[in-house]
């Protein structure tokens, strides 16, 4: 058969992302297949496609930014003025409704009158809505559901009752959803059934090792609550001091819930690790996970941790975890919504060894029912069954099903030995692509050739591959920092991208490692293979960092060090002028464990308002120096993931400092000044249109307080077009009857051009008050600022608005606005 499937965005990360890559990949054995994306926000999907599905979109949304726009804020994608008018044929009571337009309504129907697929499958109601609306009666009609009843608003269910029953079939993902359909929204004459999302087995799958390491994956929204899985950590994260918590994911709930690690004091133990573009490395660097949705259509997250081979302490919520967890025997679950419930549960599998280990072979074997070889049949039934026609013989049970991607031509395997291997064939020795003739390893100014073992396995170890030059009596191996990877194959150079990543035994214990020598493999943002190096000869491992008090404790353990030492130091140092340091007392004990307490006022002494970086180092009394950072736990990028409180340094006149411990791009812990903005209340700020056609805005700050001497004052573009411009703000006379400051300046619209006869245009900044000496200017923020609307004529019948508000950080949201008075008035009207 010919199944198509219509998609929002493949090119996209999500649980319908990988739902029907799985199914597109499961049906692509034996049929054709094709993905339709109605959007393409990125030149390559974040998940792959396997190479025998086609994958079509209709709309490219590529560089939107600078797009002008119209109804609604819609912007003109591809220069069409139809992607500027509210859509008719796609529903705007779905939740995506704002993004779609008359453009991508020409193009669905357009896509819809021609396809030669025997059955086009929705993926989201919006969709399933354009199927029952516009599909040919030819093509078999099937709706999927990937959410809840419960999950849509009550305008949206009025849609769907009212076109479903034009459709073929409709699917849930659970029984207890369709039994939900069935008795709330009636649809006479189709099927309602329920098929579970299918999960391929990973490349590789754990078995319940000591990693002490807990891991949530999932985007970071509300019903996922992450905020009572934080919670819950905290109430046994003293009992359980060497556990740590990963999060993986983007979303809304990103910056509250780093705000709810910081004022836990959880930054050493809960890392929010940002999206993953392969899950299963994540969940193989897991002990078990955590899923504590208040809501779950099925749990696709759920089902991959366990085909990963951990057992997951889940929230008994509606609908899909009860359907998944056998409890107690490959899971836990728990009472939804509970914060002590979830604690109790994270506590059980965190202090029992053993059944960490039985309940991960259980999770393996329970979660096979899931594999794509054993769900494909029951969409195969359904299709053949609607077609009138009988469903082929099942495949034999040999036959394998193939991945949502194919196998990866470069497998990277980390073990706790620090060393990485670079494989260029399949496990079983099939050879997946050429092995190539070499590989370089390169950063600026540096360049390591690494040639292939007997085996044509490639070994990197940090302490021996490579020299760092020509002369012999040079030290070898690799130095600290970030190495591309390119491979060699007839003399020509290219990077290796179509890697697969395994990290196993990490973290590495600190009372174990000797010595800091480690290769840890990650992907750049363009997809290629880099590795990073951490080597160091004398090392200081962090374990945990407090800022409290008005100071910053220190804790760690120097690696291989098993002798005491009363008078060893943590010096702080300018990194840009080395002998400008500090001092602080940091004894080490006999097992190398040691603990510095640093006062940021003796840090900045002299140097008040200053914006800097100051390095740390432990030295023992014998003049050894140590690194000071954290490597052993197998991560990098410590710089996004870990963030601590700064703490303020005020003096008795000028410019106080901000002082904050960071960790740099090569996970080293340092610290960083920078001047304290003045403390100036922001009482309104007001943006208004000026110039001959509105075509700049002219600023007006008023503040609170007279402005202090020797300040100087910006505007920032922080988001939109001019993204990282600045622009001077001019100090002028208080109004009359006013104590307060008074703050000008003029900026041009940044490239948004005069509307021209167009029905409307729109266009946002993110701005930032900036104040303090020149040039170290630091944000002033104007979170309480009430909303200011100015308007004037920009030409003929039109009227340009500004309007700022305030945002949650304490920036400021602009938007300009042009608006056709008729228009307006007629929308009024009616």
């Amino acid at each position: 058969m010919r199944i198509a499937y219509l998609i929002n965005d493949m090119y996209g990360i999500g649980g319908t992302v990988r739902t029907v890559a799985n199914q597109a990949a499961a049906l692509s054995a034996r049929h054709e297949v094709e993905i339709v994306s109605v959007f393409r926000h990125r030149a390559e999907p974040v998940l792959p496609v396997p190479a025998q599905v086609s994958l079509r979109p209709l709309v490219d949304i590529r560089q939107q930014d600078d797009r002008p726009t119209g109804v609604d804020g819609r912007p003109l994608y591809e220069g069409s003025e139809r992607a500027g008018l509210p859509p008719l044929l796609f529903p705007v009571e779905d939740g995506r409704g704002d993004t779609h337009s008359r453009l991508t309504d020409d193009r669905l129907e357009e896509y819809l009158a021609t396809t030669d697929a025997d059955v086009v499958v929705g993926t989201r109601p919006g969709l399933n809505v354009v199927i029952a609306r516009a599909a040919p009666g030819r093509v078999l009609k099937v709706g999927q559901e990937h959410l809840t009843y419960e999950q849509h608003s009550e305008e949206l269910r009025r849609v769907m009752a009212a076109e479903y029953p034009n459709l073929d079939a409709f699917v849930t993902v659970t029984e207890a959803d369709a039994r939900t359909y069935a008795a709330r929204m009636p649809l006479p004459g189709v099927r309602l059934l329920s098929i579970p999302n299918s999960v391929p087995a990973p490349p590789f799958t754990v078995n319940g090792h000591d990693t002490r390491t807990i891991v949530s994956a999932g985007r970071l929204a509300p019903s996922k609550r992450h905020d009572l899985l934080v919670q819950a950590f905290s109430m046994v994260s003293e009992e359980f001091p060497d556990w740590t918590l990963r999060i993986y994911g983007r979303g809304s709930r990103r910056g509250a819930l780093g705000r709810l690690v910081g004022s836990l004091g959880l930054q050493d133990q809960v890392w929010l690790m940002g999206p993953h573009p392969r899950v299963e490395e994540a969940w193989a660097q897991g002990a078990f996970a955590a899923v504590t949705s208040s809501e779950e259509p099925f749990g696709m997250t759920i089902v991959e941790a366990m085909r990963s081979g951990l057992p997951v302490v889940s929230t008994d919520c509606p609908h899909g975890p009860a359907s998944i967890i056998r409890d107690r025997e490959d899971g836990l679950l728990v009472p939804n919504r509970s914060v002590s419930g979830i604690a109790e549960g994270l506590a059980q599998l965190m202090g029992d060894d053993e059944l960490r280990r039985r309940m991960s072979a259980a999770a393996l074997t329970d979660s096979e029912r899931f594999d794509p070889a054993n769900v494909v049949r029951l969409h195969e039934e359904l299709f053949f069954d609607l077609a009138g026609v009988g469903a082929p013989p099942s495949p034999a049970p040999v036959l394998p099903v193939p991945r949502p991607e194919q196998a990866a031509s470069c497998r990277v395997e980390a073990g706790p030995d620090g060393v990485t291997v670079l494989s260029f064939g399949s496990p079983e020795g099939h050879v997946v692509g050429r092995i190539p003739e070499r590989v370089v390893l390169t950063k600026p100014g540096r360049r390591v050739e690494v040639l292939p073992e007997s085996d044509g396995r490639f070994l990197v170890d940090a302490a021996r591959t490579g020299t760092e030059g020509p002369r012999e009596d040079r030290p070898r191996g690799l130095v600290t920092g970030v190495w591309q990877v390119l491979r060699v194959d007839e003399g020509m150079e290219a990077p290796v991208r179509d890697v697969e990543i395994h990290q196993h035994g990490f973290p590495l214990s600190p009372a174990r490692t000797r010595e800091l020598s480690l290769v840890i493999p990650t992907r750049s943002a363009k997809g290629r293979l880099v590795l990073h190096v951490r080597r160091a000869e004398h090392h200081a491992e962090i374990s945990h960092v407090e800022v409290a008090d008005g100071l910053v404790t220190v804790q760690g353990r120097l690696l291989g060090r098993h002798r005491p030492d009363a008078r060893a130091r943590l010096v702080v140092r300018l990194r840009t002028s080395p002998q400008t340091r500090r001092e602080f007392p940091s004894a080490v004990a006999a097992g190398g464990e040691f603990t510095a307490v640093i006062d940021p006022e003796l840090v900045v002494r002299g140097r008040e308002g200053d914006s800097e970086k100051w390095e740390m180092r432990v030295i023992l009394s014998d003049g050894t120096e140590h690194t000071v950072g954290r490597h052993l736990s197998g991560v990098v990028g410590y710089k996004k993931i870990i963030r601590y409180a700064p703490l303020k340094v005020r003096p008795e006149r000028g410019l106080g400092t901000r002082v904050r411990p960071y960790y740099t791009v090569n996970d080293r812990l340092g610290l960083l000044t920078a001047p304290l903005a003045p403390s100036l209340p922001v009482d309104r700020v007001r943006a208004r249109p000026m110039g001959r056609h509105g075509d700049l805005l002219y600023v007006e700050v008023v503040l609170g307080t007279p402005l202090p001497e020797d300040t100087s004052f910006a505007l920032e573009v922080v988001r939109g077009a001019g993204a990282g411009q600045r622009y001077p703000l001019e100090v002028m006379p208080a109004q009359p009857g006013s104590q307060g400051g008074r703050l000008v300046g003029t900026l041009p619209l940044l490239d948004h051009e005069d509307v021209r006869g167009r029905s409307l245009s729109r266009t946002s900044w993110q701005l930032r008050l900036k104040a303090g000496p020149a040039g170290a200017l630091a944000k002033l923020g104007a979170g309480a600022v009430p909303d200011q609307t100015a308007r004037r004529w920009s030409h003929g019948a039109y009227v340009r608005s500004a309007t700022v508000s305030p945002t949650g950080s304490g920036d400021l949201r602009v938007t300009v606005a042009d608006v056709h008075v008729v228009a307006a008035i007629n929308r009024r009207i009616h």
